[in-house]
C-alpha cells in the first residue's frame, strides 16, 4: 500500500523531532532544549490505525544570516515540502507567533497552500486551549492543538483529515462512524411533545394523556429515517419553578435540562391554540436552548383546531404569525413547521428542518471565503467611530462548530458596540444561511 508523505517543517526548538517520536512510538530523534540540532531530512515509517506514512523530519528553519547552516536547512526542506502530499507547520503556543513563524507562513501560502495542517504545539493544559486563536491569522483553515511531548486527541484528528484527504488517493482510508442525530422534544406539559414523538417513530413508545407531566423521565430510541441515523429523547415538560414542588419534578426538570444539553437539535413545541400564543414560560425554554448553544426547530402543534376565525382569515392569520415570531424574536434563526402530531399533518416536514439544522449547526466556513465576505461588508459598513478611536477589523476565522463560532481580530474590540455585533451576525447569515443554528461571534485583539 503507497504510504502518505508527511513534511514537518517550522522554526527551530518547536517540537518537530519530539512529534515524530511521538508518531513512531520510539525515539527515532534526538530531542533537546538547544535549538537547531536538527539540521538534515530524517525520513521515518509509522501507521496510524492501519494506514501506513512517510513522515520527513526537516531541520528548524532559521533566516538568522550568521548562522551557517540556515540556507543548507532550508534547501533540504524545501526538496522534503515538494516531495510531500502533506505539511505539517508546526508552531509554538508557549512562545506565541514570532516573526520566523509569519515569514515560514508567507513560503508555504506561496507554494504550497493547499498542503498546509497548522499544529499548534505544547497544548498540554486547559489553561493553553484559550492561547491557539492567536495562531488562526497565519490564514490556514487546519489548525489543530496538539501535544507532542504526551500525545492528545488534537493529534488524532489532525491525522484523520490528512487521510481523509489524501486517503483516497492512495488506496487507503478511515472509516468514520456515521453520525447518530440527537433530537430532543421539549416543551411545557401537555403540548403534545409525547404525541409527536409517537408519530415520527411510528408506534406509541411514550404515554399520551391529557393529564399534564405524563412523561416523567427522559425516553430515547434509535432509528433511520431520511438516510440518516436519529436518537430521539423525549422529555418531561419544563414547569416554571413556582410549580416544582415534588421531588420526582425536579429531577424531571434536571433530566430535561442535561437531554438539551446532549442533543444535536431540540424540538420546542408551543400549543397553537392557547390564547397567549407564546407564554412566558416558552420564551424561559427557548432561552435554555439557545443559552446551551444548541440548533432548533420550532413545531406549532395543534395547528389543525386553531380557531377558524384566525385560520380563515389572512389578516388575523398574519397578525397571529406576526405575534409568534416577535415573541420567539431571540431565536428567529429557528424555522417554524406548523403541525398537528394528532393527524400527523406535516410532522414529515419535521424531520427535514432537523436535518437541515443539524447540518448548518455542524457548517464550517473556510477562512479565505469568510475574509473575502468580510472584506466586501467592511467596505460598505464599516464600525463605528467609538470615543474618537477608529476601530478597525482585520481578519475573521471560524473557530469552532455546534455552534459555528467566529473569531473576529480588531484593534479596539472592547469598543465595538453591540448593535455592530448583530450586524455582523446578521450579514454571516444572509451570506452563508445558518438557518436553525445559533451562532457565536467573538472578538480579539489584534495591534
Amino acid at each position: 500500500m503507497k504510504k502518505i508523505q508527511i513534511s514537518l517543517v517550522g522554526r527551530p526548538n518547536v517540537g518537530k523531532s519530539t512529534l515524530v517520536n511521538r508518531l513512531a512510538e520510539k525515539k527515532v530523534c534526538i530531542v533537546g532544549e538547544k535549538s537547531g540540532i536538527t539540521r538534515d531530512r530524517k525520513e521515518v515509517e509509522f501507521e496510524w490505525e492501519g494506514v501506513p506514512f512517510l513522515i520527513c523530519d526537516t531541520g528548524g528553519i532559521t533566516f538568522d544570516k550568521e548562522d551557517p547552516f540556515a540556507d543548507d536547512i532550508y534547501e533540504q526542506a524545501s526538496i522534503g515540502l515538494d516531495k510531500s502530499d502533506a505539511i505539517i507547520f508546526i508552531v509554538d503556543v508557549n512562545s506565541g507567533l514570532t516573526a520566523d513563524d509569519e515569514r515560514i507562513c508567507k513560503i508555504l501560502r506561496e507554494k504550497y497552500f493547499e498542503k498546509v495542517f497548522v499544529a499548534v504545539n505544547k497544548v498540554d493544559s486547559h489553561d493553553k486551549q484559550n492561547l491557539i486563536y492567536e495562531f488562526y491569522k497565519l490564514g490556514f483553515d487546519n489548525l489543530f492543538p496538539v501535544s507532542a511531548m504526551h500525545g492528545s486527541v488534537g493529534l488524532n484528528d489532525m491525522l484523520e483529515s490528512i487521510i481523509q484527504k489524501y486517503g483516497a488517493d492512495l488506496g487507503t482510508s478511515v472509516e468514520r462512524a456515521e453520525e447518530i442525530i440527537k433530537i430532543s422534544f421539549t416543551g411545557k406539559p401537555n403540548v403534545g411533545k409525547s404525541s409527536l414523538y409517537n408519530k415520527l417513530v411510528g408506534e406509541d413508545r411514550s404515554i399520551v394523556s391529557d393529564i399534564s407531566g405524563t412523561t416523567r423521565d427522559s425516553i430515547n430510541m434509535f432509528l433511520n429515517r431520511h438516510d440518516h441515523k436519529f436518537e430521539l429523547i423525549d422529555t418531561a415538560g419544563l414547569r416554571r419553578k413556582s410549580k416544582v414542588n415534588e421531588e420526582v419534578e425536579r429531577f424531571s426538570t434536571l433530566r430535561t435540562t442535561h437531554s438539551i444539553a446532549r442533543s444535536d437539535v431540540v424540538i420546542l413545541i408551543v400549543d397553537a391554540t392557547e390564547d397567549e400564543i407564546v407564554s412566558e414560560q416558552d420564551q424561559k425554554i427557548a432561552s435554555l436552548i439557545e443559552s446551551k448553544g444548541k440548533a432548533c426547530v420550532i413545531a406549532v402543534n395543534k395547528w389543525d383546531i386553531l380557531k377558524p376565525e384566525i385560520k380563515n382569515d389572512q389578516v388575523k392569520l398574519q397578525a397571529y404569525k406576526d405575534e409568534l415570531n416577535f415573541k420567539l424574536r431571540f431565536i428567529s434563526y429557528a424555522p417554524l413547521e406548523f403541525i398537528s402530531a394528532k393527524e400527523g399533518t406535516r410532522t414529515d416536514k419535521v424531520w427535514t428542518a432537523a436535518i437541515a439544522a443539524n447540518q448548518e449547526h455542524k457548517r464550517r466556513v473556510e477562512t479565505s471565503l469568510l475574509n473575502k465576505i468580510l472584506a466586501d461588508i467592511l467596505m460598505l459598513h464599516p464600525p463605528p467611530i467609538v470615543k474618537q478611536k477608529s476601530i478597525r477589523i482585520k481578519y475573521v476565522t471560524q473557530v469552532d462548530i455546534a455552534p459555528p463560532t467566529f473569531l473576529f481580530f480588531a484593534n479596539y474590540p472592547e469598543l465595538i458596540p453591540e448593535t455592530y455585533v448583530r450586524f455582523m451576525e446578521k450579514q454571516l447569515r444572509e451570506y452563508f444561511g445558518f438557518k436553525g443554528t445559533p451562532i457565536l461571534i467573538k472578538f480579539k485583539v489584534q495591534e
